[in-house]
């Protein structure tokens, strides 16, 4: 397995089949662990937010979620020469041709990280494990509707899935006197769903997770519940299939982060995550692709 790194966040070369395999292993041990979907909105916070990317740095497994991961990955492996001059124009230079293969030749940004998992398909992944596995799951997180409708759908497409418990995001806000860790324990739930927008979402696992006794693996699932709970909302297949999900969401789903309105949010995640990575690179030079034995 090999891994490198984007603004000093390991990501590993995982695929598909790997999460899946990492997933089950982990419903048979007695760690906790939190997994983080990481798309180029995520780093670009990460960079400029200690917290959040302390959060990252700790999380035990991290899928990438969006072609800009694997450009950026890729793209900050590539060589350049320690000369800053020299290397200014390397880095400016390779974020072209870099970029053009995005569309012309894919295989190229495939490497070091060899492919995306899209929020919702990582979810229904994790779904599939639980159910393989025999583990109850519970959501926690969204509007009432949205949970009530998806946990509907989810039922239909994994009719063996063990859904162990729910909680709305907005009840336990405005109800002090529900505690979502007592009504977590009181399940038999080892897969937690935490659907309360990203950071919140992030720092309340991170917050919670050691007293949750019985929940094995924990990650944060932003407004993937609106999103199966609104079908149209959800990006076509060509979409997923070239990767770009993540810039669907942000153009077509509402906000369900706290960094900003929707215009923000997709200048930051394509434009200034571009203008960053290559900055951060002028300034750092490239990054070495580790092996992990």
């Amino acid at each position: 397995m090999i891994s490198t790194k984007i603004f000093d966040i390991n990501i590993v070369g995982n695929t598909k089949m790997d999460v899946h395999k990492w997933l089950a292993i982990s419903l048979k041990s007695d760690n906790k662990v939190m997994v983080a979907k990481v798309n180029s909105e995520f780093l670009l916070r990460a960079k400029d937010n200690d917290e959040f990317r302390k959060y990252l740095q700790e999380s035990d497994l991290i899928i990438p979620d969006g072609v800009g991961v694997l450009w950026a990955a890729k793209y900050l492996t590539i060589p350049v020469g320690r000369n800053s001059f020299i290397r200014t124009f390397q880095a400016i230079w390779q974020v072209v041709y870099s970029g053009a293969a995005i569309i012309f030749r894919r295989k190229y940004v495939k490497y070091p990280i060899p492919e995306t998992i899209p929020g919702i398909e990582a979810f229904r992944l994790m779904l599939r494990v639980a159910e393989e596995e025999g583990s109850g799951v519970f959501i926690f997180g969204s509007s009432k509707d949205a949970l009530d409708v998806s946990v509907a759908q989810i039922r239909k497409e994994f009719p063996k899935l063990n859904i162990s418990g729910t909680l709305n995001g907005y009840d336990y806000q405005t109800d002090k006197s529900i505690n979502p860790v007592e009504i977590i324990n009181n399940s038999d739930a080892k897969v937690l769903f935490v659907c309360l927008g990203s950071p919140k979402q992030e720092y309340w696992i991170r917050n919670n997770i050691r007293n949750l006794k019985n929940i094995q693996i924990a990650v944060g699932e932003g407004g993937t519940l609106d999103r199966i709970a609104s079908p149209k909302e959800a990006a076509p297949r060509w979409i997923n299939r070239i990767g770009l999900e993540w810039l669907w969401r942000l153009f077509v789903n509402k906000s369900k982060s706290e960094t900003g309105n929707r215009s923000k949010r997709v200048w930051n995640a394509v434009p200034v995550f571009i203008y960053e990575v290559v900055k951060w690179k002028i300034k750092n030079g490239s990054v070495p692709v580790v092996s992990n034995k």
